[in-house]
Formats: C-alpha cells, structure tokens, sequence
C-alpha cells in the first residue's frame, strides 16, 4: 500500500505504513553497505592496533548494527536489533530490551569467535606452509653451490695505525748507546 504524503490516514493504516514500504530491501542494501563502509573506515583508522583488538571493535558493530528484528510483534519486516531493544527500553519494557541486548551479545561472540578462529587458522595455515617452503629449499644437496662469494680484504692505507708502529720501530732506540 503506497500512500501519499498529504494523505490523512486512519489510526488502523497507520501502522500498516510504518512497517512496510517498497524499498525495504534496497533499503537494507543500502543500509548494510553503509555499516560496512564505517568498519571499513574504523579498520582504517586503528591499522595499526593488534588484529584482536581490531576484530573486537569490529565485531561490536557488526553485531549491533546488522542484527535484525521484527519492531513489532504482527510485523512482516525487519529493523536493526539495537533500533528495536532502544525504543523498547523507552516505553518502559526492560524485558524486552534485555532480551534484545542478549540476542545481541550472542551475535558479537559469535562473530568475535569466528573471526579469531579464522585468523589463528589462517596464521597457522601461514606459518606450515612457510615451513613446507624452507623444508623444500633445505633439502635439496644434490646442487652444486656455487662459489661462495667472500668480502674482499681491506688493504691498510698511509693513515692506519700500523705504518705508524712499522716506522716507530725503525727508529734506533736510545738504550743502546753505553
């Protein structure tokens, strides 16, 4: 039901607008790439920070931007979780915004969880295959090596301090004479 602005609707119609419209799923397209745009540009911004730290921010957002829910019970669309737990926490029901913000919390382990796991794999899977490749180079003797190539002496100049000792010593000493 599509219904223009200047329209005056009846309290039962209502309701019906708010909770659904045409664009909802380009809106959610638009809305997903936009949350993924600010993780983008926080990863950005702490590059520098240990990975786990990173992912945890991360993984707050995520779990609290792109978590969905019905914002109301006879709904067929879906709201952002945190958007849903807010307002229900406005009217006075604190067992649903509980109940919103612990189905929130299991969506940020989860993700955390996933996500560490799959970087630890990842270093892991980095750290064998690294190992296979010194193996491999390590084991192959029956090359000749090369001539090994070794750094060139160093020849002393007339400044060195062992041409100074060389001409000090030429000198007659003094102790000979009776």
């Amino acid at each position: 039901m599509t219904v223009a602005a200047t329209e005056t609707l009846q309290t039962g119609e209502t309701q019906e607008v708010v909770t659904t419209f045409a664009s909802y799923g380009l809106t959610w397209l638009i809305y997903i790439g936009l949350v993924l745009l600010m993780v983008g540009i926080v990863w950005y911004a702490i590059r520098k920070w240990h990975f786990a730290i990173k992912w945890f921010i991360s993984s707050v957002i995520l779990a609290g931007a792109l978590t969905p829910g019905h914002p109301v019970d006879y709904a067929e669309t879906y709201s952002p979780l945190v958007l849903n737990s807010v307002v229900l926490l406005f009217d006075g029901d604190s067992a649903g915004f509980m109940a919103g913000v612990k189905t929130i919390i299991w969506v940020f382990i989860t993700i955390f969880v996933v996500g560490l796991g799959a970087w630890f794999g990842f270093k892991f899977w980095r750290k064998k295959q690294g190992q296979n490749n010194n193996k491999a180079t390590s084991q192959k003797p029956t090359e000749k090596p090369e001539s090994k190539k070794m750094a060139t002496p160093i020849e002393p100049s007339l400044g060195d301090e062992s041409t100074t000792n060389e001409q000090a010593s030429e000198k007659p000493s003094h102790s000979d004479k009776p």
